[in-house]
C-alpha cells in the first residue's frame, strides 16, 4: 500500500506514475515524478510529487522511494522542476483552489527540499489567485514552529495544512507491521502545535493495515484511528481531513518481498463505503484514495471480488470530487 496524494488524479510531465519514471535513482532531473490535478471534496487542486532524494525510513509497504533518487538532488534542478510546473500549467492557475505537493517523503525536510527550493515554490504558489489551500506532505518530525511560520508568512493561501501518513492509531501495527515510526507523542505534539499557529491536519488512515485482518476488523480499525485523530484535532482547533487509502502490496515494497504479503487481502469497496458512512456522522472530511498507481501486485486491489461494485466505487469517485455526500445516499441501506 502506498500513501501518496495523488489520489485519482489527471497526470501530465514526464509520468503517469512512478513506475514510468525514466533514469529512475539518478541525482539530476528538471521534470517532477508526477503533476496532475483532481477535485478534491469540492476543490480544483494541483498535485505534484516532486523529484529528490529518496525518503530515508523503509515504511514496510511503501514502494514510492524507487521513484526517487539514490543521491542528493540540487536546488538548482529542483528549482528547475518548479519552474517546469508553473511554465506548464500557466492556463490552470486562474482555477486553481488548492496546491498539494510532497516529494515521496517529506517536504519539510531540508535536505531534500531544500529551503530555497520552498521558498521559491511560495512564490510562484502566489500567482494563484484563488488559493484556499496550500497542502505539504511531509513526516511530522519535520513540523516545525518556525518552519510553518516562515510558510505562513509566505503565502497567500486561505489556509496551510500539513498531510501527514499516521496510518493507525494502534501501535504494534504501526511499528512492527507497517515499520512506520511515528509515536503516538510526536504525532500528538505537533498536533497541539498545528493548533497554535492556525495549521490544518489531512492524516492518511490504511484500510485492512495488518495480515489476516477480516473486512470487519479493517473498517473497526480504520474508523477507530479516524476517531482517535480528530478528537486530537478537536482539542487543539485543528481542521482535520482523512485520507481513507484501501490496503494492497506495492510491487517493490519490504512487505513484497516478504511471505507476509501471502497473509494480506485487499479491502473491498463497501469496506471502503463503511468508514466513508462512519466519518460522514463524525462530520469529518473523508477523501478516498482509489488509484493503486500501477503498484498492486497479484492480490490486487478491491477490483478483485466477485462482489466488486463499480457504480459503488463511482459513487465514492463523486463524493470525493465534490464532497456531496448525497452520490453515496443510494447505498446506505444497502451496504451501511
Amino acid at each position: 500500500m502506498t500513501s501518496t496524494s495523488a489520489g485519482d488524479a489527471v497526470p501530465s510531465g514526464k509520468a503517469a506514475s512512478p513506475l514510468l519514471l525514466r533514469d529512475v535513482g539518478r541525482g539530476r532531473s528538471t521534470t517532477p515524478i508526477y503533476v496532475g490535478n483532481r477535485r478534491f471534496l469540492g476543490r480544483r487542486d494541483l498535485v505534484i510529487s516532486f523529484y529528490t532524494q529518496k525518503c530515508q525510513f523503509s515504511c514496510s509497504y511503501c514502494a514510492l522511494p524507487l521513484a526517487s533518487s539514490n543521491e542528493p538532488v540540487a536546488a538548482t534542478d529542483l528549482n528547475a522542476q518548479i519552474d517546469f510546473v508553473f511554465a506548464s500549467k500557466t492556463d490552470l492557475l486562474g482555477r486553481l483552489e488548492q496546491l498539494s505537493f510532497g516529494n515521496e517523503g517529506s517536504a519539510l525536510d531540508p535536505r531534500r527540499f531544500h529551503r530555497e527550493s520552498l521558498h521559491r515554490l511560495l512564490d510562484y504558489s502566489t500567482s494563484i489567485r484563488r488559493l484556499a489551500v496550500l497542502s505539504i506532505e511531509t513526516r511530522p518530525e519535520y513540523v516545525k514552529g518556525d518552519v510553518l511560520e516562515d510558510i505562513l508568512g509566505r503565502t497567500n493561501a486561505t489556509s496551510v495544512e500539513v498531510t501527514v501518513g499516521f496510518e493507525t492509531q494502534d501501535d504494534r501495527i504501526r511499528r512492527e507491521v507497517l515499520r512506520k515510526n511515528i509515536s503516538r507523542r510526536v504525532m500528538e505534539e505537533r498536533i497541539r502545535l498545528l493548533g497554535d499557529l492556525g495549521v490544518g491536519l489531512t492524516a492518511y488512515v490504511m484500510l485492512k493495515p495488518a495480515p489476516g485482518m477480516t473486512e470487519e476488523d479493517g473498517v473497526r480499525e480504520a474508523v477507530s484511528t479516524i476517531e482517535y485523530l480528530a478528537a486530537l484535532c478537536d482539542r487543539a482547533k485543528v481542521p482535520f481531513t482523512a485520507y481513507l487509502n484501501p490496503t494492497y502490496i506495492a510491487e517493490g515494497s519490504l512487505l513484497a518481498r516478504t511471505r507476509v504479503r501471502e497473509l494480506y487481502t485487499p479491502p473491498k469497496i463497501q469496506s471502503v463505503f463503511k468508514v466513508l458512512l462512519a466519518s460522514h456522522r463524525m462530520g469529518v472530511p473523508t477523501y478516498v484514495g482509489l488509484w493503486s498507481e500501477g503498484l498492486a501486485g497479484p492480490a490486487g486491489d478491491y477490483r478483485t471480488y466477485p462482489d466488486y461494485d463499480p457504480q459503488l466505487r463511482n459513487a465514492i469517485l463523486e463524493f470525493g470530487r465534490t464532497d456531496d455526500f448525497g452520490h453515496l445516499a443510494a447505498f446506505v441501506d444497502a451496504v451501511g
